[in-house]
């Protein structure tokens, strides 16, 4: 008998993850988010994930910023797409997601939940747990993947408009 090697991927979950449960649409969500915080949420190319429902690849809206001082990453992600496909169909009654990676101390995460939920037209924001590997493991990998993609392309645009260094 064969055996058949299969190797899992690890599964690297996000410090924070939280669920933000709201009918606003995605461009005033981000305007009051900065607003509220000292976030600067800026819109990227969409996120594509691989939906095994679908067989296919689909795209959520995806905003990120860089905060040096806390040294973390952020991302907002849109649980919904276009064509009304859910990014985690488990966690329907949120609207977006903001994932945080980095140092951040639990007690700024709480704060800034805190923030988002005080927005007029927030219902809920909430910490998800990240266990189940299977479900948050793929969209995760997915979200670094193209993070590491976006600073690629930012680095290669940045290289390419520089000044030509002048000759002494």
């Amino acid at each position: 008998m064969a055996i058949k090697l299969r190797i899992d991927p690890t599964f690297e979950p996000a410090d924070a993850f939280i669920g933000i449960a709201t009918n606003m649409q995605v461009t005033q969500m981000v305007h009051f988010i900065n607003s509220k915080t000292s976030l600067n949420l800026i819109r990227e190319d969409d996120l594509p994930v691989y939906s095994e429902k679908t067989d296919s690849i689909q795209t959520y809206k995806f905003f990120h910023c860089v905060d040096e001082d806390f040294r973390s990453t952020f991302s907002l992600l849109s649980n919904n797409n276009n064509e009304g496909l859910y990014l985690l169909p488990a966690q329907k009654q949120f609207g977006y997601f903001l994932v945080i990676y980095g140092a951040i101390p639990a007690d700024k995460i709480k704060q800034l939940a805190a923030h988002i939920k005080s927005i007029s037209g927030v219902q809920l924001a909430a910490g998800i747990n990240q266990e189940p590997g299977k479900i948050f493991g793929p969209i995760l990998q997915d979200l670094e993947l193209h993070i590491t993609d976006l600073k690629r392309v930012k680095a290669e645009n940045e290289k390419r408009f520089m000044p030509p260094a002048e000759e002494q």
